[in-house]
């Protein structure tokens, strides 16, 4: 079982939790770090960080990243658009695993080709989509006090949920 983005790592007890709590709660967390609201794992795996960051920090996601991209540094950067052309890659390969399995319909061996393709993108997407919900998480982390200050909002405090609440409000202008 793969283990997802963010997931508890095991180590000291959480105080309170018995080891059976403690490993259930690993398990649920290489299924999904949310409730899961996506027909897929791959959509619950992004969806599951705009929950995250609201629960923790009050904010929209949606509204927050273009705002967050503008503060990065170029690496940073660099790091996020690699991972998403990767998730890309993997799209634009499983396309081609759909045509290669139709044209297996009057050549079977075009069908093998696109069941390997097919499985290729997605290990490739599943792996790729964990790794960029967990630099977009980690952005947020990093860089949402930056945002905060520049905004006018924080002091040099952590980010709570009604400070996020306020810049939340800020950035969709009243929408």
């Amino acid at each position: 079982m793969e283990r997802a983005a963010g997931a508890v790592r095991a180590g000291p007890r959480r105080r309170g939790r018995s080891p059976t709590a403690e490993r259930l709660g690993r398990r649920r967390n290489a299924i999904a770090l949310a409730e899961p609201q996506r027909p897929t794992w791959l959509g619950d795996q992004l969806a599951a960080v705009a929950t995250r960051v609201h629960a923790e920090y009050g904010v929209d996601l949606g509204a927050a990243w273009p705002r967050l991209w503008l503060l990065l540094a170029a690496d940073a950067r660099h790091e996020v658009r690699t991972a998403r052309a990767e998730l890309d890659s993997s799209a634009v390969l499983a396309g081609w695993g759909l045509l290669y399995l139709a044209l297996g319909i009057l050549w079977w061996p075009a069908a093998l080709a696109g069941i390997v393709a097919l499985l290729v993108a997605w290990a490739g997407a599943r792996r790729t989509a964990a790794r960029l919900a967990e630099l977009v998480e980690s952005t947020v982390d990093l860089h949402l006090a930056d945002l905060a200050r520049a905004l006018g909002e924080a002091t040099d405090r952590a980010v709570t949920p009604e400070t996020g609440r306020r810049i939340t409000a800020r950035l969709r202008k009243g929408a």
